[in-house]
């Protein structure tokens, strides 16, 4: 007789699962405290997975990081409202990004920091670096011939590698959507006003160069 398996179980473990990997990344995760998690044997649990490989791939989707990415990039283009005076895109991006953390919280935090010996262990790498990227282009696009030495870009790698940390951290200790929304507005009151700062080192440092 074929096996029946249940929807609701099998959210279940997909929930635990997350949990899991936010609490210990990949690497460390087991299906064992996933079945406890999800209040269930462990033999009950391979029963609607294979190991913990096909659950990432579950939870962790190809569409979900992609929607990441996209999403990162709107919110860099939409901060040139704040830092430098652009299109006043700000509020809609940093809505949409905000409703895609409270909607996804434990699997950006699996993306953000605790996907090594996955297919997105290099994901942290690569927000980093979109960061950096398009923070750059956004200065030179506002002020042409503007340059962003290498002094200034390491600074610049290291401050986006912090936010990276703590936006991780901020997710997962805030389950609730009010909390976790006043944390990350502050973080980012702090954050549009040091870029301000380091938008306007840049510029001092070409009117020096004269």
């Amino acid at each position: 007789m074929p096996q029946v398996l249940k929807e609701a179980v099998r959210e279940r473990i997909l929930a635990a699962a997350l949990e899991e990997l936010a609490a210990h990344g990949y690497e460390g995760a087991s299906m064992a405290r996933i079945a406890e998690r999800a209040g269930l044997g462990t033999a009950t649990s391979y029963r609607y997975f294979a190991g913990k490989a096909e659950l990432f791939d579950a939870v962790v989707t190809p569409d979900l990081a992609r929607r990441f990415e996209a999403l990162l990039d709107d919110r860099i283009a939409a901060l040139s409202r704040d830092v430098l005076g652009g299109d006043p895109r700000g509020d809609d991006a940093g809505e949409a990004m905000l409703r895609f953390w409270i909607d996804n919280r434990l699997a950006v935090v699996v993306l953000l920091d605790r996907a090594q010996g996955t297919a997105y262990a290099h994901y942290a790498e690569r927000f980093v670096s979109h960061l950096v990227d398009g923070t750059v282009a956004q200065i030179r696009a506002a002020h042409p011939g503007v340059r962003v030495r290498a002094p200034a870009r390491f600074v610049l790698t290291r401050i986006f590698e912090n936010t990276r940390r703590l936006l991780a951290a901020v997710l997962l200790e805030h389950a609730g959507e009010a909390a976790l929304r006043e944390a990350v507005e502050a973080f980012w009151s702090y954050q549009v006003a040091g870029l301000k700062g380091f938008t306007e080192h840049v510029l001092e440092g070409r009117r020096r160069e004269g």
